[in-house]
């Protein structure tokens, strides 16, 4: 049952990454070049679409990250699913109180400044907190790989 978790842990890490880098710093780039007519419908349906591709899988890791912490033995292993953790948890507080607002009003209207700020607020806050995780895991995943 532990390989089942750690397996389905990794899976999600490394799903996530790939999706948040895609969505962050390739899709919000691109939404200046949808029309304002046409974009609160387009967001409407991309917002649809990111919930059981994005949010779903981003609660249960965060879920995931917690238990890791308690199933690890060793004390350097726990410290780095605790770093984990913390950041996923950082990540999605981030994303509920700071980026949410920010899409639901996207939803309604086309608004230039509020995609520069997405942009700017995702470069400075959001990508550094993927970038810790992508580098922690890659390093946890060659452990568990080659070491036990």
């Amino acid at each position: 049952m532990q390989r089942f978790v750690l397996t389905l842990y990794f899976f999600l890490v490394f799903y996530l990454v790939g999706e948040l880098v895609m969505e962050n710093e390739v899709n919000y780039r691109t939404w200046q070049w949808i029309g304002a007519d046409e974009f609160p419908l387009y967001h409407q349906e991309l917002e649809r679409l990111l919930q059981p591709f994005m949010m779903a899988p981003l609660t249960l890791l965060v879920v995931l990250s917690w238990i890791m912490v308690w199933q690890r033995n060793s004390k350097n292993i726990r410290i780095l699913f605790l770093t984990n953790a913390l950041l996923f948890s950082a990540f999605t507080i981030i994303s509920l109180l700071v980026m949410v607002p920010v899409h639901n009003q996207l939803s309604q209207e086309y608004n230039a400044e509020l995609i520069q700020y997405l942009i700017k607020y995702n470069s400075l806050f959001r990508s550094p907190i993927v970038l810790a995780v992508s580098i922690i895991n890659l390093y946890l995943l060659v452990i568990f790989l080659f070491h036990n």
